[in-house]
This record gives C-alpha cells, structure tokens and sequence, in this order.
C-alpha cells in the first residue's frame, strides 16, 4: 500500500500538485498588494471592498458553467481555460483605477480559481483509488497552504522594490508559467480507474445536476457550514486581537502561528482519512475548530488569542483537503464534475457568509458573540456528517445516500 501510494502522489505532481501551487502563489501574491494599490489609486473604502469582493462572487457564480464545461469537454481543457484566464486578467490589473473595469476583471479572476480547483479534483477524483484519495486531496491542501505562506511575501518584497505594476507582471507570469507546464504535462499522469467511464458520463450539467439533486443538497450543508467558519475566523482573529490592544506586527504574528500550524499537518489529514476513514480526521478537525473559536470569543489577553489561533490552525490542519475528499467521495461516477460544482457553490456561499455572519453579530452582540457564532456554524457541519453522511470512504456507508435518492 504505502508503495502504491507513494508512486501515485509522485505521478501527481506535474498534473495536479504543479498547477495548483502556480495558480495558488500568482494569486497570494496580490492579497497584500491590491488593498494597497486600490486605495492608493483614490478608491474609496467602499469602492476597494467592492473590487476586493469580485473574486469571491466570481468564485460563487462559476462553479456551474466551470462543472459543464468539465462534463463536455474534460478537466483538461478547464484547466487550461483557468491558467489562460488568469494570465491574461492578472496583467491589466495593475495598469487601471477604474472601478467597473477591476470588478469585472477580479470576478473573472475567482472563476479562473475555481475552474483550477475543481479540474484538479476531478482528475484527482476519476483517477486516484479511494484507499489513497484523502493523501492525494491533502497535498493539494498542503498545495495552496505553501503558496498561501509564500505569495504575500514575495508580492510585498516585488512591491518594494519594484512597485505595483512589476508585481502585476510577475504574478501574471506566475500563471503562464502555468500554462506553459499544463501544455506540457497534458495531464498525463495517471490512467481513468475506468477506462470506460469517459462513455458512461451524463450529457452536461443540466442532466447531471437534475441526475443527482437530492444528493447534492444532503451534501452540501457540510461544506456550507464548514467554509462559513473557516473563513470567518479569518476576519474575527485580528479584529479581537486588535480589541485587546495587539499591534499590527503582533497581529501579523498570530496569524502566522496558526498558519504554520495549519500547514505542518495536510500529510497527517491524508493519512488519517486514508488509514482509518475520513471521520476520524474531519471530526477531531472541526471540534478542535470549535472549540478554539470558543475560547478566541471568551479570551481576555493576548496569550489567549495566540493559544486560540494555534488551536484553530491545528484544527484546520488535521482537515486539509478534506472537504475535497469528501465531494470525491460522495461524487456520482456518471456525473463528477457537475457534482463537484454544486458542492462548489455551497462552499463558496459558506465562504462569503463567515464574514457577514461576524458583521452582523458583532455589531449586535460583540466580537466574542461572532466568534461563538462561528463555533456554533462549525458544530453544526460537524454534526450533520456525522449523523447524517457518515463514512464516506465506503460507498455504502453514507447514511443519507442510497438508490432511491439518486
């Protein structure tokens, strides 16, 4: 086993593991550079938040045209429209202020993300035995971890001693060194599980999503409730932190720790998923989620916050590449890709829900109300794959899924 395993995570790298690290470090780049570069430009505050929320209503509203055009014409080719995307919106980024332009060009941009993520799912999905599929998922995490870690450093030093417009080209070219390692690996890697799956996928999304609907729905409260928590803690962290007087360095600093902790652990949640089911690394991963957030609601010094950011870091961790091990897992054979959009579009409403859900209990009840607000969101994903999927590495496990509902 661990043989067999070690060579299909090889054989993944330049299909999988490459692109997602070059499309992933293209993006972080710009995390600390756009905020600065808009307002810089003259934008209001509330123009910069408009400009800054494109990539993730990109990202929400993608994921069904990206899924048919994996049913229609390969993930491959999504691929290849992802990279193509990116290269060509990333450049032109930097040489406007107008707002319109910016929006539309930042939405295109979360649509070319989402077509890379779920591409590589797919392949991952169609190609990677069950029994290995939570290791080869969890090194896309630990994928996008290290770029997530490595981006922001090298756009702010590009920014420093270059200025907007060369970290604009630079991170452009990010992506078309992308390209140009997608045109050469041509996704060759590793053989279909079924060679004649290709012949058995449902005609496009309509028919996929029509195919599979309730399944669809029972699935996605997971990473509905799941993306909402995740991406909340990221706006409640240093907005407590800040309220018990840390400074922005210090902040900075908090943030980092549960990063780190976050990114030592994706081989660990692919191991656990694959050696003893998906169960026992997601769960111990969203109650350690929970509970951290909890105690970030509750903690009265800095010392608190930075115990409670590691928690969480550990916690997100444990999950890394979990959710798209769990939409693998759950995915129709006749239908992946539009399957995987669906969950897609759950996860990405999660996400822009976790920031709102703090703005609106924090102003009402305070910042540690929204913290436990968050915890409560993550119990409840947790709650409902326990009580209502199960296991699902073994496809008969999934309490909810069975023939009749499909």
């Amino acid at each position: 086993m661990a043989a067999r395993t070690g060579v299909t995570l090889r054989r993944l790298v330049p299909a999988v593991y490459a692109p997602i690290l070059f499309g992933t470090l293209g993006s972080s780049m710009l995390i600390p550079v756009m905020p600065l570069y808009l307002t810089d430009a003259g934008l209001s505050l509330e123009s910069a938040s408009v400009v800054l929320a494109g990539v993730g209503i990109g990202a929400s509203i993608a994921g069904l045209p990206v899924g048919s055009l994996i049913a229609k014409r390969g993930e491959y080719t999504a691929l290849l429209v992802a990279f193509g995307v990116m290269a060509l919106v990333g450049l032109p980024l930097g040489f406007t202020d107008s707002v319109g332009l910016l929006v539309g060009l930042r939405v295109l941009f979360g649509g070319a993300h989402v077509a890379l993520r779920l591409s590589r799912q797919t392949y991952v999905t169609r190609r990677v035995p069950v029994d290995q599929r939570g290791r080869a998922m969890s090194y896309i995490g630990g994928s996008n971890r290290v770029a997530l870690l490595l981006g922001p450093v090298v756009g702010g030093v590009v920014l420093d001693r270059f200025g907007y417009k060369a970290t604009f080209i630079v991170a452009a070219l990010t992506a078309g060194l992308g390209l140009a390692q997608a045109l050469v690996s041509r996704d060759v890697g590793l053989p279909l599980l079924d060679q004649s799956s290709t012949r058995r996928l449902v005609g496009g999304m309509v028919v996929g999503l029509r195919t599979h609907w309730r399944r669809l729905l029972i699935a996605g409260w997971v990473p509905l409730h799941v993306a909402a928590a995740r991406r909340g803690r990221y706006v409640v962290l240093p907005l407590i932190a800040d309220e018990l007087g840390v400074s922005p360095a210090g902040i900075g600093a908090i943030v980092t720790v549960s990063t780190m902790a976050d990114l030592a652990l994706f081989p660990v949640a692919g191991y656990v998923m694959d050696r003893f089911g998906r169960l026992w690394a997601l769960i111990p991963s969203f109650t350690l989620m929970s509970v951290g957030l909890v105690w970030l609601g509750t903690a009265a010094s800095t010392s608190a916050v930075v115990a409670a950011g590691a928690m969480m870091g550990v916690g997100n961790g444990l999950s890394s590449g979990g959710l798209m091990t769990y939409g693998s897992d759950l995915s129709p054979d006749d239908a992946p890709g539009p399957f995987l959009a669906g969950l897609a579009i759950f996860e990405d409403v999660g996400a822009i829900a976790g920031p709102l859900v703090v703005g609106l209990v924090g102003a009402q009840l305070g910042l540690g109300a929204a913290s436990v607000a968050l915890a409560i969101l993550m119990a409840i994903g947790g709650a409902w794959l326990l009580g209502a999927i199960g296991e699902t590495s073994v496809r008969a496990a999934p309490r909810l899924f069975g023939s009749k509902l499909d």
